[in-house]
């Protein structure tokens, strides 16, 4: 795939990370017009020496989450971008600005600037939340990948039980 589809769902680094560590990148993988961006990729590739269980996340890549080239116009949007976040976070925002798509971040700075430019978003516990409400996965398996992440990965949560999340 060379370009983004319309409304595409945007993946950046740690929500693929952090669902590679648990090792249940199936999670995410059936998210409607799911993409990722090549510096997300090569975010990816290089935290691999590293985080061997990064493995999952490229293997995904490879067969089931297309890497797309931002446009011109994507890019352009990418280059403002750069002065206050990484080049997976910009890069990811940039493609999802351009085809009025979704961002999924867990980095405050992206998630503070998608929220000033109107970019939809979700992150790593949206997405356990919503994996939950369709029955992929079970609360209390949400909440131990959740505290996985935490204790494990450093994941930087605003609560560290998945219940507070959840609508009773």
């Amino acid at each position: 795939m060379t370009g983004a589809p319309a409304n595409a769902t945007v993946l950046n680094t740690t929500v693929l990370s952090n669902f590679a560590q648990v090792d249940h990148i199936e999670l995410i993988a059936y998210l409607p017009r799911l993409v990722t961006v090549p510096a997300v990729q090569m975010e990816l590739t290089e935290g691999f020496e590293t985080h061997r269980y990064l493995e999952h996340a490229l293997t995904a890549l490879e067969e089931d989450i297309p890497v797309v080239e931002p446009s011109a116009e994507a890019h352009q949007i990418e280059q403002s971008l750069l002065e206050t976040l990484d080049p997976g976070e910009a890069q990811a925002l940039a493609v999802a600005d351009d085809v009025a798509g979704t961002v999924i971040t867990d980095d405050g700075d992206a998630r503070a600037t998608a929220n000033h430019r109107g970019i939809e978003l979700t992150g790593s516990i949206g997405l356990l939340v919503r994996s939950v409400e369709d029955d992929r996965i079970t609360a209390t398996t949400a909440d131990t990948y959740l505290k996985r992440w935490i204790d494990e990965a450093g994941f930087h949560s605003p609560a560290r039980d998945l219940d507070v999340f959840l609508d009773e």
